[in-house]
């Protein structure tokens, strides 16, 4: 389904000579999680009295995993990764766990670009998105039911001019 949505978007906005299409979908990864967190104010906002929107969290969640998705398209074909290898520790804390994956992003930019296995660090990444999906309560049915409500609103947009 995400090659499918990637293809779709590459037709509707073709990549520009010289366009580092991958660096900016590692940035739009980064920007997903920092919405996904806005929309658990409870796990850092100390200063705020909001609450978790479970739903919009669900959703970013979501829209974190297309890009994630997209990002390992362009590293590795899916039947390559294995991820049962790992024996990965989840955080103490949800905060401590969206930190670590924002360490993980940067990981996988720099082994990218600069000096790694960018296979290994991809699927770190992985095994840490799917461990923070887990502890902030979300089941797999529901994952992959958001993951396709949104992969549909997102071909729609692109069908409308987005």
């Amino acid at each position: 389904m995400q090659r499918q949505l990637d293809e779709h978007i590459e037709q509707q906005h073709p990549q520009q000579e010289g366009e580092d299409r991958l660096a900016k979908k590692i940035l739009a990864l980064m920007v997903e999680l920092g919405e996904l967190a806005n929309e658990l104010p409870e796990v850092f906002k100390f200063w705020s009295h909001k609450k978790n929107n479970r739903e919009k969290a669900l959703e970013e969640f979501c829209d974190g995993l297309h890009f994630l998705l997209s990002v390992g398209l362009e590293i590795t074909e899916p039947d390559m990764i294995d991820l049962k290898r790992f024996n990965l520790e989840k955080a103490d804390n949800i905060t401590d766990q969206f930190l670590w994956l924002m360490a993980d992003v940067t990981d996988l930019y720099n082994s990218l670009y600069h000096d790694g296995n960018s296979k290994l660090a991809y699927e770190f990444l992985l095994l840490r998105f799917i461990h923070l999906g887990e502890m902030l309560g979300f089941s797999w049915k529901e994952i992959e039911e958001a993951y396709m409500r949104k992969n549909e609103v997102n071909h729609k947009r692109q069908d409308h001019g987005y």
